[in-house]
């Protein structure tokens, strides 16, 4: 059976006035994240496996991140709700690494089936440049501190960029699905970023930076 690999990219604008440093406090927790989705049971965070069994790398940083976290392992239960019932039905448990990123974070999924998914969550700025057409533009870590989206700014968004590998049966299917949870998700992050409540206090992941040349 042939497996295919394919790439599905998106993003929502984020509304005026909306803390960025929340947005990527958000991404930087990965039950928020995952819980956006409705068909998310729960989440339990697992050891990390022994170096000489483990075969997952962790994900490279891009050029224009100044800092990523360790990765954590987690297993996620979930409905599956985009698998025909005849397939596959009451729900499945998957494997999930996930790495926090300065502007955002990457979840990789493994979930049965061979089906793989690499997702990549950004904020991510419009920029407009002269006789160009918009484009959306990765920030600086340094720059998304304290940022602002207020009247008068370039625009913002949250976007999520989906690599994915599963057989070729299997293709229409999860195209079609991530091209509707990416919808769903986004909305889901935007009404997050608009509720008052903050995030449950809890260790947010350790982010490597350049050690001091002071001794």
């Amino acid at each position: 059976m042939f497996d295919v690999n394919f790439t599905h990219a998106s993003a929502t604008p984020l509304p005026p006035s909306v803390s960025i440093d929340l947005a990527i406090d958000i991404l930087h927790h990965f039950e928020a994240v995952i819980k956006l989705s409705p068909d998310c049971r729960g989440c339990a965070r697992l050891p990390p496996p022994k170096a000489k069994n483990s075969t997952s790398k962790k994900p490279a940083a891009a050029p224009i991140s100044d800092a990523t976290s360790e990765i954590q392992y987690w297993e996620v239960a979930d409905d599956l709700p985009f698998m025909p019932k005849k397939m596959w039905s009451g729900g499945v448990k998957y494997n999930a690494e996930f790495v926090a990123q300065g502007d955002g974070c990457d979840i990789t999924v493994h979930a049965p089936g061979g089906f793989t998914s690499t997702n990549h969550w950004r904020i991510v700025r419009e920029m407009v440049h002269e006789d160009e057409l918009p484009s959306l533009t990765r920030v600086r870590t340094k720059d998304l501190l304290h940022a602002e989206t207020g009247p008068g700014e370039g625009g913002w968004y949250v976007q999520i960029v989906s690599d994915a590998r599963c057989s070729v049966t299997f293709q229409g299917i999860v195209k079609g699905f991530l091209k509707n949870s990416h919808v769903q998700l986004q909305k889901a992050f935007i009404e997050k970023l608009k509720e008052p409540a903050h995030l449950p206090r809890e260790k947010r992941p350790e982010l490597g930076r350049r050690r001091s040349t002071h001794h």
